[in-house]
């Protein structure tokens, strides 16, 4: 029988490859019976679902799918029939969450959770607020000049927290890197960043100058 869900009751979505930020926009594609069952619950009560990624790479359906213990609540903005029983479904991120126990007594998988806090802003440095936003914004004007693109300015917020879930989000592909950084408090999620900014940009210069090498070099 399926127990009535308490206050810190989760439905959950587990996903390959997509690690999901407190404020990142999560465009989803719903047709397994299971999820579409999930998604229209989670409309019909308003209520959000959870989204962890998979520890495996095993695909969503999986039974014995085995996802990270953190993750971040989804709220769903619209959901949008695409016929033969398909949902586009439009979703943000909200808050983190961390599972404490998971459950197998519904179609798709649930779990009771306990929400993660971030770090007040008097407990987050503001030089290092100010060092990531120079370095995030150094190193997207570097990815758009090697793209043939320009910017004068980079918009980043002034909230450390604001700041350090959007700078994740420049690593995605890394779904690793990125579950740790999800898991980590925000000074220490800043810190890690500022590092991974600067051999980002490293990186990229280093590919830059060798496109340049390739170009000008006699055939």
């Amino acid at each position: 029988m399926t127990e009535q869900p308490g206050p810190n009751f989760l439905r959950l979505f587990p996903l390959q490859s997509v690690v999901l930020f407190p404020g990142m926009e999560l465009p989803l594609v719903v047709f397994e019976p299971r999820y579409v069952q999930l998604t229209n619950e989670c409309t019909e009560a308003g209520e959000p679902f959870g989204v962890l990624l998979l520890r495996d790479g095993r695909e969503v359906g999986d039974d014995e799918a085995n996802p990270h213990d953190v993750g971040t609540t989804a709220h769903i903005r619209s959901m949008n029939p695409l016929g033969q029983g398909r949902f586009s479904v439009a979703a943000v991120g909200g808050r983190r969450f961390r599972v404490r126990s998971l459950s197998h007594d519904r179609p798709y998988l649930s779990a009771d959770v306990e929400y993660l806090e971030d770090d007040a802003p008097e407990d987050i440095g503001a030089p290092l607020v100010a060092n990531v936003k120079e370095g995030a914004a150094k190193f997207i004007k570097t990815m758009l000049a090697l793209r043939g693109g320009y910017v004068r300015e980079v918009p980043l917020p002034d909230d450390g927290v604001v700041l350090s879930y959007q700078v994740a989000q420049l690593f995605q592909g890394n779904a690793d890197v990125q579950q740790k950084l999800l898991e980590m408090r925000t000074a220490e999620r800043l810190s890690d960043e500022l590092e991974l900014i600067k051999k980002a940009t490293e990186q990229v210069k280093r590919r830059g100058n060798e496109q340049q090498r390739r170009r000008f070099s006699p055939n």
